[in-house]
């Protein structure tokens, strides 16, 4: 694509919908300098236009500079006061801008709900700068605002059961995961969602069962197995726990933290060598990993007792 619409620039270097097009293609490669080029030069050739100046912007946004950005979208803005997806993008770079912008950010992501009460994005956006100053109920508020435009939205539904589950209302967090859950049946992140929750309320068995499923729909996460495998541990079911975490460390081989736990887990199954071996192997992964330096020593020390005895 990328040739092709190089060549319509070339056939007519005054076409600014050749450029605009060249400047999507690379884009859409993530050859953002090329593409800033390109959309600058249909820019000289048609400065009025607000897609033109929201591309550019996106450019700017996406290498980080802000001031550019923000620049950009006014001049957007300004073409195009009618235009959503423009103070969306625009509120979006004064977040990403830091903190002290963030009111700005939320001025603008309103300003694209009043131009499109829809954009559901909009209020997921302002809930998440809520959240982040720890303001759990106008979060909600946001997210539940964006629930009436779209009901159905699984995204928003697990949003909310999150901001629920920070302020341990695991009530409200399982009602609203059992929603999404009921959209998406088979949803790996939902179930294992559903799974941490039962783990901190210690009931485990509960817990099992959801990360069970959760493993059946993706079987290739390691987290997941982590969390299967650390609730059975809890249950004192050590050779399925060793199980699990044999499959996650498949996944996840330089994970410090698995090598650790397969390590207790044979430790309290009393196979000491093969608990050494997964010691040595978390404390070589990770030497400044002080908690097990003290189980490593506290273990040798045992050993040694063990066979002087």
């Amino acid at each position: 694509m990328i040739e092709r619409f190089k060549e319509y620039t070339k056939l007519d270097p005054n076409d600014v919908d050749a450029w605009l097009n060249l400047g999507d293609a690379y884009y859409d490669e993530a050859n953002y300098n090329k593409a800033l080029e390109s959309y600058k030069k249909a820019s000289d050739l048609d400065p009025y236009s607000s897609e033109i100046w929201n591309n550019i912007g996106l450019i700017y946004s996406y290498v980080g500079d802000y001031d550019k950005s923000i620049e950009s979208y006014k001049k957007a803005s300004g073409l195009n006061p009618e235009d959503a997806i423009i103070f969306y993008n625009l509120g979006f770079a004064y977040e990403d801008k830091g903190e002290e912008y963030k009111e700005e950010a939320i001025k603008n992501y309103k300003l694209t709900l009043e131009l499109d009460p829809t954009y559901i994005d909009a209020w997921n956006n302002i809930a998440l700068i809520y959240k982040d100053k720890e303001n759990y109920d106008k979060a909600i508020q946001c997210l539940q605002k964006a629930l009436k435009v779209d009901p159905d939205s699984v995204f928003i539904l697990k949003n909310i059961a999150a901001l629920y589950e920070n302020i341990k209302d695991h009530e409200k967090a399982l009602f609203n995961y059992n929603l999404a859950l009921e959209l998406e049946p088979n949803n790996a992140d939902i179930l294992n969602s559903i799974g941490n929750i039962y783990y901190e309320l210690n009931e485990f068995d509960e817990a099992i069962n959801y990360y069970q499923e959760a493993v059946r729909s993706m079987p290739f996460s390691g987290e997941i197995l982590n969390n299967l495998a650390n609730a059975f541990t809890c249950i004192q079911e050590y050779e399925k726990a060793i199980d699990s975490y044999k499959e996650a460390i498949k996944l996840a081989p330089d994970d410090d933290i698995l090598y650790n736990n397969i390590g207790f887990s044979y430790r309290k199954i009393e196979l000491y060598e093969k608990a050494l071996k997964y010691y040595k192997k978390s404390l070589e992964l990770n030497p400044k990993y002080s908690t097990v330096w003290k189980i490593f020593v506290l273990f040798l020390m045992t050993l040694d007792k063990s066979e002087e005895s």
